[in-house]
């Protein structure tokens, strides 16, 4: 807390003498003076910028504990696979065969990874009951739920990120965290950000009749369609789209 004022007064005390330098500046007429002046305005202006950042980081570290936000509970459902019938691979690309449900897997697998270096204690992968009409199921109580796949689509042009929360059911923290997955994997996999989508699917309202709190998130997300023509590895692009999941999340957290 004492950081924190600290920061605030340091910040304002920076912003009263950058405003006092600019005005002095304005009557000045040595031409090397002048020049001593314009590295103090550009010293300043640093100094402000990183006295924000810096009070940023402490009102985000202050929103959870590290301890209590490592220990959160965290579901990562791996999107089709057995079926009680025989197995659902999802989509498949035409041009190389891959299933969506493997890349689901090494997405999931990656993100668990990342958030396991990270220091998170319970995070859960589960390919157990993941068919259509079972998705959802395997929410835990847990703070975070994450249905995982891919997408696809007739044309091999199409190319992005997106994250979908349920039309009627969504809560401002699914939004949230939804927000949150489908920038970082616009990011990572520099491709554009489709943003958020809207959907009335049974496989996200599966997931939300059992949300055991309020402040529990849950999202399904499609990092890439596994159909692009720039797609050249998809198990490395499904391996870096886990970490960016992974950041997502841990950021989401951070933010409580």
């Amino acid at each position: 807390m004492k950081d924190k004022v600290s920061l605030h007064r340091l910040r304002n005390i920076l912003r009263e003498m950058h405003q006092d330098v600019i005005a002095m500046k304005e009557s000045v007429k040595d031409e090397e003076f002048s020049d001593y002046i314009k590295m103090l305005l550009f010293q300043l202006k640093g100094a402000r910028e990183m006295s924000t950042q810096l009070l940023r980081s402490i009102q985000k570290d202050n929103t959870m504990d590290r301890g209590q936000r490592l220990r959160s509970v965290i579901t990562l459902e791996v999107g089709h696979g057995p079926h009680p019938e025989g197995f659902e691979p999802g989509a498949v690309d035409k041009r190389t065969g891959t299933e969506e449900w493997k890349m689901n897997h090494i997405c999931a697998l990656a993100c668990k990874s990342y958030l396991d270096e990270v220091g998170y204690e319970d995070v859960l992968v589960t390919d157990e009951n993941n068919y259509l009409s079972k998705i959802g199921w395997n929410n835990q109580k847990s703070d975070v739920f994450v249905s995982v796949h891919h997408n696809a689509f007739s044309s091999d042009a199409a190319q992005g990120a997106e994250a979908l929360v349920h039309a009627k059911l969504a809560s401002d923290s699914d939004r949230k965290l939804a927000k949150l997955c489908s920038h970082h994997f616009a990011k990572v996999l520099d491709i554009t950000d489709r943003g958020i989508k809207t959907r009335g699917l049974s496989v996200l309202s599966g997931a939300i009749g059992k949300r055991w709190r309020d402040t529990q998130a849950v999202c399904l997300v499609e990092p890439y369609f596994i159909t692009g023509s720039d797609v050249d590895n998809h198990s490395e692009w499904s391996r870096k789209a886990g970490i960016a999941l992974g950041i997502a999340i841990n950021d989401y957290l951070k933010d409580g």
